[in-house]
């Protein structure tokens, strides 16, 4: 039974999307209404009408191995038909009190995706999106003595090889940030001593970028759906 399904709308039922992340997903320190999740939303409306149940799971500060640990209430109960995956940008971090590892390791990065993409198609998604980060302009060593930045790089290529080894959408919101030069990439990320999460005008470009990628998987999902009869008049 999909309980966690919205009403019939328009012939058919709703269908659901979830936008499961970290703080990008959940779109910190920026106001709501300029949030990227919420313009995939509102887009999604203008679109589609009310076809598609939005709910956004994102979490700041959060790892895969945190969001794996709340997986089942914020995805799986939801049983989205469209699922978009964004992690990593804290994976790569690392802490003093880990005396130099990152916070999570390649290998259980790697492998925590893959579970979450498992565990998203066993709860019913059939179209899911899995996004690699934006760059940022930390620069400064974290403790293992790499940049930031290095560190953020390779696990976007990390989220590639899984993209193409699980057979899922790949959103390349890296290559797309790359276009931008310094000067224009900090005015898309929150100004010092933040440098990492975006700014109003860093979640639109996010927004684009994304957008054809879910603007797509939604009119599969709604060509797929199941009609229901029109009662006679």
């Amino acid at each position: 039974m999909r309980g966690a399904r919205g009403a019939i709308f328009d012939g058919g039922e709703r269908l659901t999307y979830v936008a499961m992340g970290d703080s990008i997903t959940f779109g910190q320190y920026v106001d709501p209404g300029l949030r990227w999740a919420f313009l995939v939303e509102r887009r999604l409306s203008e679109r589609f009408g009310g076809s598609f149940e939005v709910h956004v799971r994102g979490v700041s500060g959060e790892t895969t191995r945190m969001g794996l640990e709340r997986f089942p209430q914020d995805v799986q109960e939801l049983e989205p038909d469209l699922l978009t995956l964004q992690f990593g940008l804290n994976d790569c971090n690392c802490w003093e009190t880990d005396r130099g590892l990152p916070r999570v390791s390649e290998r259980a990065f790697q492998a925590n995706l893959v579970e979450m993409i498992a565990r998203g198609r066993r709860f019913g998604a059939r179209r899911i999106i899995l996004s690699t980060n934006h760059p940022t302009v930390r620069v400064s060593e974290v403790a293992s003595g790499e940049q930031y930045e290095s560190a953020n790089a390779r696990y976007s290529q990390l989220i590639r090889e899984v993209a193409v080894e699980q057979e899922v959408i790949l959103c390349d919101v890296r290559r797309t940030f790359e276009r931008f030069s310094y000067d224009e990439l900090e005015e898309l990320l929150l100004p010092y001593p933040d440098q990492l999460h975006l700014s109003p005008a860093g979640n639109a470009v996010y927004a684009d970028a994304i957008w054809p990628f879910i603007e797509q998987a939604a009119s599969e999902l709604l060509e797929e759906r199941p009609r229901v009869a029109s009662e006679p008049a």
